[in-house]
């Protein structure tokens, strides 16, 4: 065919002096390559890290912050506005409080950079790795000896300083407008169903309601070390979610509960972390006892109201103020 013949020779000559000329298999397998680095890349950007057994449990701690945040920048100027803010306080068990705020405490300690540059010291090879690993299983207070790991538990007692000043001045606040609305008519009126009837209407509202997703954190990797990011992540779970001024004193009771957090900081950070680890490090009964005393003085409360005015003082003294000093006691803040 001569046509076809004659493109070919044009073809051939014009490869041969051409200098911008790219053979054709070149020009393919370019194709192809780019081709497959743009499907990679894609696959990549679909793919999100996982969340850990650590970050689901501290979720728990994270959703009372924020059912505190809508209750702190909410008027109370209805018993619709007080009925809210008992059914969100109400609706967190004391084992969610006590384990989520351990969860969430030992986040904030493997997010400190001298902390988490001790860890990846003791990690730099996989001998290294594997010694420090089989030394934290037989003896978990061995965390104690990293040179960041007093950095680390100073961080967790400003969080837990702020944190606990922060709630207790929402619940005086609340205790001061229950003082306030005595004058106020729709306060003073009784509301539609006792006490009782609300407790169960709490429990109904906690079955229900619909909880939080966990997040992806934005966690980064370095030499076989995770950090969460923490300060680069959902405003509600940075260690600043409190802007007050608080002073930590460290409670010498509460060091055992400092050597568990910084053991679950130490795995998140390695990847040596599962949820049995999470359940058997992450609990405390000197927390989850002060928690439940606050809840069933909040239940008691509640269930002698009859007015609004009654209920926000209620909410102020025991769901707030109270629980303050459960999230605060190993810094000595918070409380009534």
């Amino acid at each position: 065919m001569p046509g076809r013949a004659g493109n070919s020779q044009k073809y051939k000559k014009w490869t041969q002096h051409s200098p911008t000329a790219i053979p054709t298999k070149i020009i393919v397998t370019t194709v192809v390559c780019a081709a497959i680095g743009l499907s990679t890349a894609g696959a990549q950007n679909l793919t999100q890290p996982e969340i850990t057994p650590l970050e689901e449990r501290a979720a728990k701690y994270i959703e009372f912050r924020n059912d505190v945040q809508m209750i702190d920048v909410t008027p109370i100027d209805s018993a619709l506005v007080s009925r809210d803010a008992h059914n969100r306080l109400a609706s967190h068990t004391p084992e969610d409080l006590s384990s989520g705020w351990m969860a969430y405490a030992a986040l904030v300690a493997a997010d400190t950079p001298s902390f988490v540059a001790s860890v990846r010291k003791r990690v730099k090879r996989p001998k290294d790795r594997a010694q420090f690993l089989s030394e934290l299983r037989t003896n978990p207070r061995s965390v104690r000896s990293l040179s960041g790991s007093q950095a680390a538990v100073e961080a967790v007692l400003m969080m837990a300083a702020k944190d606990a000043t922060k709630i207790k001045a929402v619940g005086e606040r609340y205790i001061s407008d229950a003082y306030a609305m005595q004058n106020k008519g729709w306060a003073k009126k009784k509301l539609g169903s006792d006490g009782t009837s609300r407790l169960s209407e709490a429990e109904s509202y906690a079955y229900s309601r619909a909880r939080m997703s966990t997040p992806v954190l934005p966690a980064s990797m370095d030499a076989g070390v995770r950090q969460p990011g923490l300060s680069t992540s959902p405003n509600s779970w940075t260690p600043s979610w409190s802007s007050v001024s608080a002073y930590p004193s460290a409670n010498p009771r509460a060091t055992p509960i400092m050597d568990r957090i910084l053991v679950l900081a130490t795995r998140y950070a390695v990847g040596d972390l599962t949820a049995p680890i999470v359940n058997g490090y992450a609990k405390s009964e000197s927390s989850r006892r002060c928690h439940n005393t606050a809840k069933l003085n909040l239940d008691q409360c509640i269930a002698a109201t009859r007015t609004s005015t009654e209920e926000v003082f209620c909410i102020g003294k025991h769901g707030l103020g109270e629980v303050s000093g459960c999230v605060g006691w190993v810094a000595g803040a918070g409380g009534n």
